[in-house]
């Protein structure tokens, strides 16, 4: 994007090149991501940046939460209606055996969360709190053909952990982007690194998992091949020395090199994008977000 992520408020969204500064890792039991290494600015995907711009509004933009350690929450009961395993494998959590500390089920208001709430990513549209709602415990956030779509931040941050997201991209129009991202909280994009670990379109048959570094907005990605429109589990752990995505609990991007290490705290968000274009319409769907220690 052209500063990357929207989120149009910095808070609270490549490529075949592996250089030797970079260190990135596809298990073999996966596809070999199509995209995997340095990318400065040539993926077809724009950086969240340039989709979120870079420099937010003042007068949209929440204020960059402080790092805070929420209160564990206690195990959540399944829910009536909630959405079946179709599609998923297991979650990342639970084959690793990470401890929650905080997250949302969406059985109850957005309390945790800062709704955007002015101009789209790199200008094109309109974020509105209008367009994100929850039906039967899923969060569901909705582009339409006006360009009116929505996104918003955790009000939650820290410097290193793990976070997993179960969501679905039902078909739609290509010109609409779902991202699930974690954003620099402290220190100013770009500098302070974008963690999207998963990101499409919503006419795409793939997923892309795009990691910013460094003031010259460097990349690296990997991408993968499944059905987004079914339910998928979405996980990133973000550790001293590494970052490391996972799809239903599978490891799919991995990289050690201290160089693309983001240096402050960041936070989730979760945003439809829309990139330009005759907007159609489409939808992003969220049944939960967890945070890990």
């Amino acid at each position: 994007m052209r500063t990357r992520r929207i989120v149009a408020i910095a808070v609270g969204a490549v490529a075949v090149l592996v250089s030797t500064f970079v260190s990135v890792s596809v298990f073999t039991s996966q596809p070999t991501p199509t995209a995997l290494g340095v990318d400065n600015g040539a993926a077809d995907f724009q950086s969240h940046e340039q989709r979120n711009n870079a420099v937010p509004n003042p007068a949209t933009a929440p204020t960059a939460p402080k790092a805070t350690a929420p209160t564990a929450p206690k195990a959540a009961a399944p829910r009536a209606g909630a959405p079946s395993g179709t599609g998923s494998g297991p979650e990342a959590a639970s084959k690793l055996g990470w401890q929650r500390i905080g997250g949302d089920e969406f059985t109850g208001g957005l309390g945790n969360w800062d709704r955007y709430d002015g101009p789209g990513h790199d200008g094109n549209g309109r974020r509105s709190p209008s367009a994100i709602t929850v039906q039967n415990g899923v969060l569901v956030i909705t582009g339409d053909s006006s360009g009116t779509t929505g996104g918003m931040a955790s009000k939650s941050s820290r410097k290193y952990g793990k976070w997993e997201t179960r969501a679905k991209m039902p078909r739609g129009s290509s010109a609409y982007h779902p991202v699930i991202i974690l954003w620099p909280s402290q220190v100013a994009w770009p500098a302070g690194g974008e963690i999207d670990y998963a990101e499409t379109d919503t006419n795409s048959g793939n997923i892309n998992f795009f990691l910013h570094y460094g003031a010259a907005n460097n990349q690296l990605s990997a991408t993968k091949s499944i059905d987004i429109t079914q339910w998928h589990n979405y996980a990133v752990d973000w550790s001293p020395g590494r970052i490391t995505g996972y799809i239903d609990g599978v490891q799919w991007f991995s990289t050690t090199n201290p160089g693309v290490m983001p240096p402050g705290p960041m936070h989730q968000t979760i945003q439809l994008d829309l990139f330009g274009g005759s907007p159609g319409t489409a939808q992003l769907m969220v049944d939960w977000v967890r945070m890990y220690s």
